[in-house]
């Protein structure tokens, strides 16, 4: 996946203008200091759902600092949220430019292109995320290439990437999730059931997976199963959006 007061800021400019006689060394690390200021100012807007906030203090920063390939992909990031992807794509590229080994940002970039329904270049960005060595968590592009190869159809091959992601991460629950729902796509039943159920294990307060894993025993005509998992749905999400659904499933499969 930035924040301070306006007021400190504004405190700051006024004692930089005042010092212009600082030599070319002094300016460039006090373009620094005002370039860090907005950013994290940028950076709490955001964190509070302020997004055009953030990202006006955020560009303030990129004027002070503009070869800060961070600042370009935190930029990027709140443009892909605002759904203004060529915005998004501008910075995101930016930063590449300004930094080439960067496989959190190609990473993002594959993000990117997911939501613009670009399956190929998604794949490619997140292939050189995972090659980079250096890179941390490669189980999250390994995740996010599953579903581009899941979207284009190609479910062997989405399988086969959830299942790289789960050797170098065994206990991220979004990947088995993913991996459930493409073994579901190809009626492996029982590998989805597991699947889920490892979802369930290592996440055990998302509500998502419980009424997936439900609606496959359903499907399966286990009732038994069914309605375990459903009760254990109603306990951790009364008020969710498939309260009523699932209710009426219980009503129904336990008369």
């Amino acid at each position: 996946m930035y924040r301070k007061s306006i007021r400190i800021i504004f405190i700051i400019l006024s004692i930089l203008a005042c010092t212009g006689c600082a030599g070319p060394k002094k300016d460039v690390a006090s373009d620094k200091k005002r370039a860090e200021a907005f950013q994290n100012l940028g950076a709490s807007y955001v964190r509070e759902g302020k997004l055009r906030e953030g990202l006006g203090n955020l560009h303030e920063a990129v004027k002070l600092d503009p070869n800060n390939a961070e600042l370009h992909n935190q930029i990027a990031l709140v443009y892909m949220d605002l759904a203004e992807y060529d915005a998004s794509l501008r910075h995101f590229r930016r930063a590449l430019a300004l930094k080439p080994r960067f496989p959190e940002v190609q990473n993002n970039l594959g993000n990117l292109y997911l939501l613009m329904n670009r399956w190929a270049l998604a794949i490619a960005s997140y292939q050189k995320a995972v090659d980079d060595v250096l890179y941390k968590t490669p189980h999250f592009a390994y995740t996010n290439m599953g579903l581009a190869y899941y979207n284009m159809a190609n479910y062997e091959k989405a399988i086969e990437m959830y299942q790289r992601s789960l050797k170098v991460e065994p206990t991220y629950s979004t990947t088995y999730f993913n991996l459930a729902y493409a073994y579901e796509t190809t009626q492996k039943w029982e590998e989805a059931i597991l699947a889920y159920q490892k979802a369930i294990q290592y996440l055990p307060n998302d509500p998502a997976a419980y009424y997936r894993l439900g609606k496959l025993y359903l499907k399966l005509d286990r009732k038994r199963e069914a309605s375990h998992v459903f009760e254990q749905f109603l306990d951790i999400a009364p008020k969710g959006p498939y309260e009523e659904e699932v209710k009426e499933i219980l009503k129904t499969i336990q008369k």
